[in-house]
């Protein structure tokens, strides 16, 4: 998404240009200078054009289960166009053909070979579905059409309609859909531009358009007509489709709600080239101008289906008359309708006029027509079909609307029969999405006949529809219409074709200004842009505090645009006012310490605490598939030193497992590990919204998985580094590891209440897991805490049940590295700082821990650099390797106190010493009964039962944790077994592609 558009200087040589609004006077009509002459009023003007369309559509967003923050992950619902921009443009688009008010067209005129104008050099427009629930009514936002050298003006925004599978042939199927499908949008000209040129002045068109410009209710409409839009990503024309379309000029005092069409046809049950026709009748030129721009099939390669040797008649339509006799009777057969190929197509966009005799022009403002196929000379069948009574209803203006409750507004409806202005047409609606809303939030509080410019209209009342799809945090509810019309109050009623009326209607949402935090308010937000939209990234990264805030001018300004501009933020307008509101008051709103916009917490209540504590249980365990699909498949034997460092981080996750564990039952909550929604699919983001951007992967060992999956789980807190509670803590960690303890009580009030101190300065926003573990969890504890205690000195958050703690007793690993029990918040802060320090919250400048062990990351990079870390003389290192201080991953230099150098024993890495497992398996990577299958099952059967185990443990039987332990043994053997397993049953294991872990819930019901 373009968020600011280039400044184009574009320089007007010998031409005057001038800004009118369609339907109004200009300064030719203010100087009298134009007359119209021999031209009527009733005349139409078109000009066809045809090239191809971009419509580079985001596609996350079209999918509902992408919305979830906290369960999105890149690659599980992308669609065909993840990093979409919404970026619609006319293409290579030049004007093929314009036909004149004497009803004949040309090709000599210089307006032909013109370039269309799709865009207004600053920015394209902008493709915008209603809703993920409501797809089919897309509309176009900030384009500008026009043609070079003779005027343009801007698009009103207007939702597509008659979409319809077009494919025809027996290859269809080894398409898209989109592919298939074509659609019409047709809209008005607003603000339009006059280029009063030396080129303006030799068309004809032009002219006879000037004639008319001047006069009341003068309009420019335009329809578009799409197809063929390519979605596979390996096309050169991926994301691109063609167009035709025509620009009519027409003068009518009332708005016309399609264009010049006032009548239209429907397609039948039988053979048929579409599923509509509009068209007019001009009784001046005795002529019909019929519409196939949107009605006829075409081929998988986008080539137009003619109708094989079978004549197409106009008739004037009487069902019960035998159809050939029609055809061969004068009196009904008002021509024949005569379609070409590609060449036709787009040079006339689809547009056939048909001369009607005299006599057959006397009925047809009171007759139903009809285009009929003549199959045989004894067999003719129908088509497309007026109805009977001629009746053609459609929406005057936007089909769809964007609502807040508590408001009321009028769509208006004109009616034609035969043509003709139709009065006393009742319409209501019939609610058609969603089918089990008995009470919508939407009331019809008025609706009124069509008057005698059949204009007739419905008025809504919304009121508060509550969050019935809090669940994929989708805001509001999309009600979708059926428009139900009758001719007089004891009509018959009929559904209306082609045409749905569609709401979104948002959710009440209020705000107090001076109180809006990131945390609270624009992060849940800002996150799912930013993850339904990634090509906004490199822009602005939205669920970054510091590039949020770093950028709020230019976040304010495209807030801040009129919602017709391309640059108007968010591109998908699906924002509600009220939450638009609350982010501008969050950006102007300045904490004083800080002079940016308030941090706030993300946890501000106990309940809410233990839901981030639940996270980061989830976060931990996420951490540990990748790492065990490295460490299976090393071949027994090889890799010795790489396999040990592996294996001591894989421990101290598990670790970091458990002190969570211990964390949530200190405050009185529940860990729960038994249901499928704890396990993460992978390829995955990290639960929680940790290291934004990271997608995390299965797959086997080798320097790159620990590159750019592995270093970046445990990423050093760089962007914190100079944060103070950080800084405190990284200063006193060996101190405040001994907390577990019961001998400090003392001396820790006062180091708790140092710690709440540096926490309320902090404006932050974390990123990284570590970050997460100090703002989000340990921030919020001891304030809680604090609170708490200033009510009352005896109460505690601390009110779980000790016996449910895991601690070296009931962990049969290295005692250095068990767990702990915690029960207040002296062994809380210590818990939080052993799982930071040791893992993503490690100080950049100082990898070791108390123990003389380093921490996750730098465990990784002794791989990377083939050799251990060691503290070495500054004056020196640099005659002795690769310095740290060279190597840390923070982007911005941060100057450390000492250098460390990898120059210690080395750590080989052989990749031949590592079996070729496939990447990211599913279980349907395995065909159903092969070994790789059966091993996968066994596998998942022992790794839900370990998750079920440690459940049990963590939630009352601690003693559990010993048995688990024991089952890690039997996940290792299957694991080792799977690696060396090919997918192919005849396959070589040493080539592979072999089998691997795919550490899924394993459920018997599935």
């Amino acid at each position: 998404m373009k968020l600011v558009g280039e400044v184009v200087l574009i320089a007007v040589s010998l031409a005057f240009v001038e800004r009118v609004t369609a339907g109004s006077n200009d300064d030719c009509c203010e100087r009298d200078e134009v007359g119209t002459g021999q031209i009527s009023s009733n005349a139409i003007l078109r000009l066809n054009f045809a090239g191809r369309f971009l419509a580079d559509a985001p596609t996350y967003n079209n999918d509902p289960e992408n919305y979830n923050i906290n369960k999105f992950h890149a690659l599980k619902h992308p669609k065909w166009n993840p990093k979409g921009t919404g970026d619609f443009r006319l293409v290579d688009c030049v004007v093929t053909q314009v036909c004149l008010t004497d009803g004949h067209c040309h090709m000599d005129d210089p307006a032909v070979g013109r370039l269309i104008i799709g865009s207004n050099g600053t920015a394209a427009g902008k493709l915008v579905d209603l809703d993920a629930d409501q797809q089919y009514q897309s509309q176009l936002w900030g384009l500008v059409v026009g043609v070079d050298g003779f005027f343009k003006g801007d698009f009103t925004p207007r939702s597509f309609n008659h979409l319809h599978d077009a494919c025809e042939g027996p290859e269809c199927c080894t398409v898209t859909e989109d592919t298939r499908l074509v659609a019409a949008w047709i809209s008005t000209l607003q603000n339009v531009e006059w280029i009063e040129g030396p080129l303006a002045k030799r068309s004809n068109f032009m002219q006879q358009v000037k004639s008319l410009r001047c006069l009341p209710g003068f309009t420019l409409y335009v329809k578009i007509n799409l197809r063929y839009l390519i979605e596979t990503s390996d096309s050169p024309d991926f994301s691109f489709g063609r167009v035709v379309g025509t620009i009519y000029a027409v003068v009518s005092r009332t708005p016309l709600p399609y264009g010049p069409y006032s009548r239209m046809l429907w397609k039948t049950e039988g053979p048929g080239e579409g599923g509509h026709l509009p068209l007019y009748v001009d009784m001046n030129k005795k002529n019909v101008v019929l519409d196939f721009g949107n009605s006829l099939n075409f081929d998988i390669k986008g080539n137009l289906i003619q109708p094989s040797g079978k004549r197409l008649y106009l008739i004037y339509y009487n069902a019960t008359a035998r159809r050939c006799e029609l055809v061969n009777n004068e009196s009904y057969n008002l021509g024949e309708i005569r379609l070409g190929g590609n060449d036709w197509f787009r040079r006339t966009a689809g547009i056939v006029e048909l001369s009607v005799n005299p006599q057959a022009m006397e009925a047809i403002g009171n007759t139903p027509l009809a285009v009929i196929q003549e199959i045989s000379s004894t067999r003719c069948e129908p088509v497309l079909e007026e109805r009977s009574d001629g009746l053609f209803v459609e929406a005057m203006d936007k089909r769809i609307a964007r609502q807040e409750p508590d408001t009321e507004w009028t769509m208006k409806f004109r009616a034609f029969q035969f043509g003709k202005s139709a009065q006393q047409v009742f319409v209501r609606t019939s609610l058609s999405f969603p089918l089990d809303r008995l009470k919508p939030a939407i009331e019809i509080v008025n609706s009124e006949p069509s008057d005698n410019n059949g204009i007739s209209s419905i008025t809504f009342r919304t009121t508060n529809p509550g969050r019935p799809r809090k669940e994929k945090q989708l805001d509001g509810q999309v009600y979708i219409y059926d428009l139900i019309a009758k001719i007089g109050a004891n009509g018959t009623e009929f559904k209306v074709h082609g045409l749905n009326i569609s709401v979104l209607l948002y959710s009440q949402y209020t705000f107090t200004p001076g109180e809006v935090t990131w945390y609270e308010h624009v992060y849940p937000i800002f996150q799912q842009y930013a993850n339904l939209y990634p090509v906004m990234k490199p822009i602005i990264n939205l669920a970054s505090y510091e590039d949020v805030t770093r950028k709020r001018k230019l976040l304010k300004y495209s807030l801040t645009l009129p919602e017709t501009d391309p640059n108007y933020m968010p591109v998908t307008r699906n924002l509600s006012p009220k939450k638009r509101e609350m982010i501008l008051s969050w950006l102007d709103d300045l904490d004083p310490s800080s002079n940016l916009p308030r941090v706030g917490t993300a946890t501000a209540t106990l309940d809410e605490l233990k839901k981030t504590l639940q996270i980061a249980l989830q976060l931990e365990l996420s951490t540990i598939p990748p790492y065990l699909s490295a460490l299976f498949s090393i071949k027994d034997g090889d890799n010795q030193e790489v396999t040990a460092l592996i294996r001591s981080v894989v421990v101290d996750e598990m670790k970091h497992v458990a002190l969570v564990a211990n964390l949530l039952n200190a405050i009185g909550g529940a860990p729960y590990l038994n249901i499928r929604s704890t396990v993460t699919s992978y390829p995955s983001a990290l639960p929680g919204g940790a290291n934004p951007g990271l997608l995390v992967k299965l797959a086997r060992c080798s320097l790159n998985q620990i590159r750019t999956v592995f270093q970046r789980i445990e990423r050093p807190n760089c962007e914190t580094a100079d944060s103070d509670v950080i800084q405190y803590l990284r200063i006193h960690k060996k101190r405040l590891k001994e907390y577990r303890n019961d001998e400090h009580d003392a001396e820790f009030m006062d180091i708790g209440e140092e710690i709440g101190r540096r926490c309320n300065q902090t404006s932050t926003r974390p990123q990284t897991i570590g970050a997460i573990y100090i703002h989000q969890i340990l921030c919020p504890m001891v304030k809680l805490q604090t609170q708490l205690q200033a009510q009352n000195k005896y109460k505690n958050i601390f009110t779980g049940t000790r016996s449910k703690q895991i601690t070296s007793d009931q962990w049969l690993s290295n005692v250095d590295s068990s767990p702990f029990a915690v029960h207040d918040l002296r062994s809380a802060v210590a818990a939080i700082v052993d799982i930071a320090s040791e893992g993503e919250g490690s100080d950049p400048c100082d990898p070791f821990d108390e123990r003389g062990e380093v921490s996750h990351f730098f465990t990784f990079a002794e791989v990377l650099h083939g050799r251990r870390l060691i503290e070495t003389d500054q004056s020196n290192s640099s005659s002795l390797g690769q310095c740290f201080d060279n190597f840390f991953p923070c982007d911005d230099e941060i100057k450390c106190d000492r250098s460390y150098s990898f120059v210690g024993r080395m750590v080989p890495f052989y990749e031949d010493g590592v079996w070729p497992t496939i990447s990211n398996p599913r279980t349907e990577s395995y065909p159903p009964g092969s070994l790789a299958r059966k091993y996968s099952d066994n596998f998942n059967k022992i790794y839900t039962g370990l998750l079920m185990c440690i459940h049990e443990a963590f939630n009352g039987n601690p003693d559990k944790m010993k048995d688990c332990t024991g089952m890690t043994s039997s996940l290792t053997a299957w694991g080792n077994k799977l690696v060396q397993t090919p997918i192919d049953p005849a396959g070589d294991p040493e080539i592979g592609p072999n089998a691997a872990p795919t550490f899924e819930f394993y459920d018997p019901n599935d």
